[in-house]
């Protein structure tokens, strides 16, 4: 009797976990896939788990992405942090598919991490060997002290919209840091290498994060720009003026926002997650994502299952638990249903001052995407 009570006990007991995963709408799936009729989630092409809240990451390739850390130079003040970059974006060129940019933020004079303010440039990096690269440097977009690039396309505007913080700053005669208030600027571009000038400054914020509103059934030149702390600011064009619309309270401790809009018209949003730094750690829970079903809200904030960790797998069956990972991105796929491909960060190891820009496969997607292109 004790067997067969233990076993109706155990079945019991697996009946409720199975019931408890269950979904009863999408949003249970994180707005990244489906709930099923017999109530699993089916998770859309690049993401996993029950709740459909993790990215499908791929084993990266050693070198890929812009890792110029082992660089030297006659104007580097010390050795050993090479040309250290932080994220960035990756953009097709518009007239040459074959051809794909990384702007990203790149610290001048070999100064590490510790130095991107005010050391930081914002530099264009190419590649021909398709979008995960390995990128060579290309151009200096704005020189010192410009950071944290996010770079879209306005279907509004036919033009490139280049976001980030700073301004025009003399760089020191020795690696050092600086603290000062960081503000949004924007910029734009036909062809990601002639800037029109940075407007003035639009945001006394950081961390700029926008998304065009524009669609086919609504061809509106607004935009949304999230920012710190997830919040989000409306405009009715790219210029600006910028009034704060959003306040999302549950998605705290995070930074770094990455915004989207899906293909069914969800709202989305990637944070470098900050819980780790109660243990004085930056890592291993890093990657976190919050939802909605509109963007003025309500945003679920899942704190629960990480989108991803410090933890990067190689194609060399080699892995590498990094220091820090931050500054998420992510590069769609070119069929309209905004398939995430690549995962991009700004990543550093232990015992390093210098740093990097990770890129990252997602799903079979990136592949299949690389092999249309003639790259595999």
């Amino acid at each position: 009797m004790q067997g067969s009570a233990a076993f109706w006990l155990l079945a019991l007991l697996a009946l409720l976990i199975t019931t408890s995963r269950g979904c009863s709408t999408d949003d249970d799936c994180s707005l990244n896939g489906i709930c099923s009729a017999n109530q699993t989630c089916i998770c859309d092409a690049g993401w996993r788990a029950d709740d459909c809240s993790e990215l499908d990451l791929y084993p990266a390739v050693r070198w890929s992405g812009y890792n110029h850390t082992n660089a030297t130079g006659p104007d580097f003040y010390k050795e050993g942090a090479g040309n250290s970059s932080w994220g960035g974006h990756i953009v097709q060129d518009p007239t040459d598919k074959g051809l794909f940019h990384l702007i990203t933020s790149q610290m001048s004079h070999g100064c590490g991490l510790a130095g991107w303010r005010p050391f930081s440039t914002i530099i264009r990096a190419e590649s021909r060997t398709g979008p995960r690269g390995p990128y060579t440097y290309a151009q200096t977009l704005f020189d010192t002290f410009h950071h944290n690039p996010t770079t879209i396309y306005s279907p509004a505007d036919g033009k490139y919209l280049l976001y980030c913080i700073g301004k025009d700053l003399e760089a020191p005669t020795t690696c050092s840091s600086q603290k000062f208030n960081n503000t949004i600027s924007v910029s734009s571009s036909a062809d990601l290498r002639t800037w029109e000038p940075l407007e003035a400054q639009i945001v006394n914020v950081t961390n700029p994060a926008p998304w065009p509103l524009w669609s086919a059934q609504n061809q509106t030149q607004a935009m949304l720009l999230a920012v710190e702390k997830n919040n989000i600011y409306t405009a009715q064009n790219y210029s600006g003026p910028y009034d704060l619309a959003v306040e999302p309270h549950n998605t705290d401790r995070s930074e770094d926002p990455f915004l989207w809009r899906d293909r069914r018209g969800n709202w989305h949003i990637l944070v470098h997650y900050l819980i780790d730094i109660d243990l004085g750690l930056k890592g291993p829970r890093v990657g976190a994502h919050a939802y909605a079903r509109d963007w003025k809200g309500p945003w679920r904030f899942n704190n629960r299952t990480l989108a991803y960790n410090t933890t990067v797998e190689f194609t060399d069956g080699s892995s590498v638990t990094y220091y820090r990972r931050e500054r998420p991105k992510l590069y769609f796929s070119d069929d309209g249903g905004l398939t995430p491909l690549y995962l991009i960060n700004g990543v550093q190891e232990f015992n390093s001052s210098g740093s990097y820009t990770l890129i990252q496969p997602i799903g079979r997607g990136a592949g299949e995407y690389e092999r249309k292109l003639g790259f595999l």
